[in-house]
């Protein structure tokens, strides 16, 4: 989910030198969930915050904790920055990862991104939320939708109960267009596009 700042953008990595991120992990601002809900508003919120943890703060021990096995995760979002700017209609629609292992490798070589919760709604099997990222720039408004499961191994899954959940299934839309003005500048040798010349200034 986080965008691959340095291996996506910038064909000549050794060019781009990302700028640090800071690392926080949020706190709801604002949630709803029907009373009714298989999934309570407080497990709601572990999840949702759980994968803000991920991208801020991530460690290879929660992400075993939060993300299930047989873990997909799918978004056009990520797709238009990985094939940016050469976008065509054949990048998107696709599953981004296709398992657990490739989600965290990917994941634990990013920079983090400071993760804000805004909203959250559940049902019995998933749970929607917004959130704001903050890279360096302007701030990257999103929505997802993560498709959870029961845990099936002790010591995994979040919740205050005695049920606990994994994400199973992950959609995930956010602003690219944004987020690729604030890679503009805050990667040191890369434009938009992630075009370089062979010094390291922009094209």
């Amino acid at each position: 989910m986080r965008v691959f700042v340095a291996t996506v953008l910038c064909p000549l990595v050794a060019h781009c030198a990302a700028q640090p991120f800071n690392s926080t992990s949020s706190k709801l601002s604002n949630s709803t969930s029907n009373s009714t809900s298989c999934i309570s508003a407080a497990d709601a919120v572990l999840i949702a915050d759980g994968f803000g943890q991920i991208l801020s703060n991530f460690s290879t021990s929660f992400g075993d904790i939060l993300i299930a096995d047989g873990y997909t995760d799918q978004s056009d979002s990520v797709a238009t920055l990985m094939h940016s700017p050469n976008v065509i209609a054949s990048d998107l629609g696709k599953i981004t990862f296709d398992s657990k292992a490739s989600f965290l490798a990917g994941e634990q070589a990013q920079p983090g991104v400071p993760f804000k919760l805004l909203n959250t709604w559940s049902s019995c099997n998933a749970v929607t939320f917004r959130y704001v990222l903050s890279p360096p720039g302007l701030n990257v408004q999103g929505i997802a939708v993560a498709e959870v499961e029961e845990a099936k191994k002790n010591g995994t899954g979040v919740g205050e109960g005695t049920k606990k959940w994994q994400i199973k299934t992950f959609y995930g839309e956010f602003n690219s267009a944004v987020w690729l003005t604030d890679l503009k500048s805050g990667i040191t040798g890369c434009d938009v596009s992630g075009n370089v010349t062979g010094n390291g200034t922009v094209a």
